[in-house]
């Protein structure tokens, strides 16, 4: 931002039309972490549409926030290192797609709060904290579509007796 002011930034969920000032930093990571699991919060601008940031909970994983820094990112994630292990945690984008991502792309409450509150101060991605791009960490996509989605949904489907 070009002056000393502190961003105004709003809050939505997925699953809400609602939109609500931004609390702290904590509070958006507590609230994520009680939605439903499908469910990711967004926090964007009071005016605008950017900087943006997308947080969602994984069970047993962690926090997943990706940032766009502006209309022409395509977006960073912040992660626990920059040496990946193989995709083993299962994403659904939106029902759009499957994907397998790696663990790294979950970091603990303490650094996605770091993150965030910096974003929410300073409207950017705290540079002392380690990012990668979107189309920089290897990901296995399991279905892609809706054709495919219905395939891979016919022959997982759970037997009833």
């Amino acid at each position: 931002m070009s002056d000393n002011r502190q961003p105004i930034f709003r809050l939505s969920f997925v699953s809400s039309e609602a939109e609500i000032s931004t609390p702290t930093a904590s509070d958006v990571l507590a609230r994520v972490r009680s939605a439903a699991p499908w469910d990711e919060a967004c926090i964007y601008p009071a005016q605008g549409d950017f900087p943006r940031a997308h947080i969602g909970w994984h069970d047993n994983e962690g926090f997943n926030v990706h940032c766009f820094e502006n209309d022409h990112s395509l977006g960073h994630f912040l992660v626990n290192g920059h040496d990946f292990s193989p995709p083993s945690v299962e994403i659904n984008l939106g029902g759009q797609a499957l994907e397998r991502w790696p663990r790294e792309l979950f970091v603990s409450e303490e650094l996605a709060a770091e993150a965030l509150k910096y974003f929410l101060e300073c409207a950017q991605l705290k540079p002392s904290l380690s990012w990668t791009g979107t189309e920089e960490f290897p990901r296995k996509i399991i279905w892609q579509g809706r054709e495919e989605r219905e395939a891979w949904e016919r022959t997982h489907q759970v037997r009833r007796t």
